[in-house]
């Protein structure tokens, strides 16, 4: 290894390809001490696998699980570019569009590199994203590795592609990170970058995977040749290795139109609903909100009625806006199914959403477009940005479809919301915001009506399974009791400040005390070992579960963590850590959907925003006063799941009861009967109401402690 080594660090730092063979001088004894092999480049055919097959081969060989990261802008023109767009939208093979100078014959592939690309991307060696800028070329060239030594990058004019390795007169840089200290700068910089790019990080470039219709397609050619990965990168320089034209010609376009999923049964069984709400929204002007119950398909009802929008209207600019990132990746997916790439906003400037939001408008203008659908924050909506672009909206039609509707009932949004939208849909399980009268006011006026209310109660046993709702009594320890009778004491003292203007100290104080008291009671240590006790004995049979923790206080989720790791559960945590990142995010619903993972443990991120139907058991450590979160956690639980064939739920709740010694106060009151009507809510419709554990004899012991039971 020391010789090879040795090699690595002898290799000039700047190679021309045209004096021969950069193959076996350059690349090779690079790749061959590498781990990883991530390249970007602006031309790009499957040619490079003849040129640099040393190199392939000592990469791949080195590990089954290596494999190679492209990203790959060919030249294209415009239509080209809206063609790959519009397939990987619709599901359609644009493998050739790729590679459009390799012709696909019926039974075999024409051209041997083709062919062998074909093998690598199916066998999961490579893996390809297409990397898409507007205005201007993704025009880069580089090559990273990774070695025990540390970071290796190969930079400079020469593209992946025969010309650039072979023909071409051109130059190529050799940074190795350990050699200088700007060498170094140079590796993090193009890694950095790189990684920016993959995730979709950089706000003029588009970035878009082979999607599944294309893998399926090179996996049906793949298959007629039975070769190893050992034959494939063997043989290659062997193959025909023919002059690449990088002028690649243009492609028809073919416009994409949202239309309903043939799978989606809207209009009887199940989800009637759906069809009966988009009645209700059209006749009411293609305008209202649509108040459906978490799991009743609240996302497709309203892409339902955008259909239905643009086949009547025409030509159509779709706005969604919803509160979180999770969200925003969940309804790209959805709309996706409806057969339109949604352009997700997420993470971009203001300047960015106005310029994708014009050419948006220019396309529909053009009729190039038929349908364009932008997905945006809450903020966005109520930033000012569309005061700047109002203009350029009036003219046109366009829907806003606001998701989670009752975030945009504060104040602020009140005074911001664009009021010249044609159309508006509102979706939320519950449009009332809880002691806010006013907002939902606002709300129910800004819409133009509620034409459509499904609740839980028609939802259970219809589009949601039936469920068992458990309740198990948790006491304080003894410090807990202590420091809740010494709170509470205090409380009581300053009971006088409750009435005081909102100013005042006395007021102030009084009011950290009883949020205090209420952390207490919230994270009370023992709901942990509850928790524990509850849990199946074998850790085999815990599956498919949700652990809800508070957000107030962290440890509980640390400890809840902890008691998993010792049961040896699979299981990850979803915080705003995991959420903020899209890709690590989708990965682990993934896992979670596959069973690897068998538990998922969060705060009040699993609110909003996640769908994963297979979830049979919740556990809610976390205790509040809002009702729209009972329904979401409801909601989370009950949802049919037809991979899973699903039937029932259970949720287990934990009750903390405290000793009352005196008479309670009016915070202690109101917390009580907060719990009161938690436990009511989850009760009233759960199949195990009188049972042992059900909630009825919870509520029972509540209003005990209230003085009325």
């Amino acid at each position: 290894m020391s010789e090879e080594n040795d090699k690595l660090r002898d290799l000039p730092p700047i190679f021309f390809p045209s004096d021969g063979n950069v193959d076996q001088k350059m690349f090779a004894p690079v790749a061959k001490l590498s781990t990883s092999l991530d390249c970007m480049v602006g031309y790009f055919a499957s040619s490079f696998l003849s040129e640099l097959s040393i190199a392939i081969s000592n990469f791949l060989n080195t590990s089954k699980d290596h494999k190679m990261k492209f990203l790959i802008s060919p030249n294209f023109q415009l239509e080209d570019l809206l063609a790959i767009e519009n397939a990987y939208g619709n599901k359609e093979n644009f493998f050739e569009m790729l590679f459009p100078e390799a012709e696909i014959e019926p039974d075999r592939l024409k051209r041997f590199p083709v062919k062998a690309l074909a093998y690598l991307i199916v066998h999961d060696r490579i893996e390809l994203k297409v990397a898409i800028k507007r205005n201007g070329l993704f025009h880069t060239k580089c090559w990273l590795f990774t070695t025990k030594n540390g970071l290796v990058a190969i930079h400079g004019s020469s593209n992946a592609t025969s010309g650039g390795m072979v023909r071409n007169f051109e130059q190529l840089i050799l940074s190795r990170a350990w050699v200088s200290e700007e060498s170094s700068m140079v590796c993090s910089s193009l890694a950095k970058k790189f990684d920016e790019i993959w995730n979709g990080e950089i706000e003029d470039l588009r970035i878009i995977p082979l999607n599944e219709e294309t893998i399926s397609k090179l996996r049906k050619y793949v298959d007629n040749y039975q070769l190893t990965d050992k034959e494939i990168v063997e043989n290659l320089n062997l193959s025909y290795k023919p002059d690449v034209d990088e002028n690649f010609k243009v492609l028809d376009t073919k416009i994409s139109e949202l239309s309903i999923p043939s799978y989606i049964i809207y209009e009887k069984g199940a989800f009637q609903h759906q069809g009966d709400a988009v009645k209700s929204w059209i006749s009411n002007g293609y305008k209202g909100i649509m108040s459906i119950a978490t799991g009743g398909g609240k996302t497709y009802t309203s892409l339902i009625g955008a259909a239905k929008l643009v086949e009547e209207k025409g030509n159509t600019m779709i706005l969604i806006a919803v509160p979180t990132k999770a969200l925003m990746n969940q309804w790209v997916n959805d709309v996706r199914e409806f057969g339109v790439e949604a352009n997700n906003t997420i993470g971009k400037s203001p300047k960015y959403i106005k310029q994708e939001i014009l050419k948006s408008l220019r396309m529909l203008r053009l009729n190039t477009s038929k349908v364009e659908i932008c997905i945006i924050t809450h903020n966005a909506l109520v930033s000012g940005l569309f005061d700047e672009l109002e203009k350029h909206l009036i003219p046109s039609n366009v829907l806003l479809i606001a998701d989670e509707v009752h975030n945009l009932g504060s104040l602020t949004a009140q005074k911001r919301l664009p009021k010249y939208f044609d159309y508006k849909i509102g979706l939320s399980a519950t449009h009332d915001r809880q002691f806010d009268e006013q907002g939902s006011s606002f709300l129910v006026g800004y819409f133009a009506g509620v034409v459509y209310e499904y609740g839980l109660d028609k939802a259970i046993g219809s589009c949601l399974v039936n469920y068992n709702y458990y309740v198990h009594v948790v006491y304080l320890t003894a410090d807990e009791e202590d420091e809740f009778q010494e709170l509470t004491n205090k409380i009581r003292k300053l009971s006088y400040a409750a009435s005081e203007s909102k100013d005042s100290p006395a007021k102030e104080q009084w009011k950290k005390l009883c949020l205090k008291r209420r952390v207490l009671i919230e994270a009370a240590e023992k709901k942990v070992d509850a928790l524990r006790e509850l849990l199946p004995k074998s850790s085999d049979e815990i599956n498919k579960t949700l652990v809800f923790c508070t957000d107030k206080k962290p440890g509980q989720l640390e400890n809840v963590n902890n008691v998993f790791n010792s049961l040896k559960v699979k299981f990850h945590q979803v915080t705003a850590e995991e959420t903020s990142n899209k890709n690590k995010l989708r990965n682990i619903i993934e896992s979670f959907s596959k069973d690897e993972l068998q538990v998922l443990t969060s705060k009040r991120v699993l609110d909003e925003g996640f769908n994963v139907p297979q979830t049979e058991n919740a556990y809610l450590l976390a205790s509040n006063t809002v009702k729209r979160q009972w329904i979401q956690r409801l909601g989370r639980v009950l949802r049919l799941s037809n991979s899973t064939g699903k039937k029932h739920a259970n949720i287990y709740d934990f009750m903390v009861l405290p000793q009352v010694t005196s008479k309670v106060d009016d915070d202690l009151k109101a917390l009580i009967e907060s719990e009161y009507k938690r436990i009511t809510f989850f009760s009233e419709h759960s199949a195990n109401l009188m049972d042992k554990n059900g909630g009825y004899f919870a509520t029972k012991k509540l209003l005990t402690l209230l003085g009325v039971g």
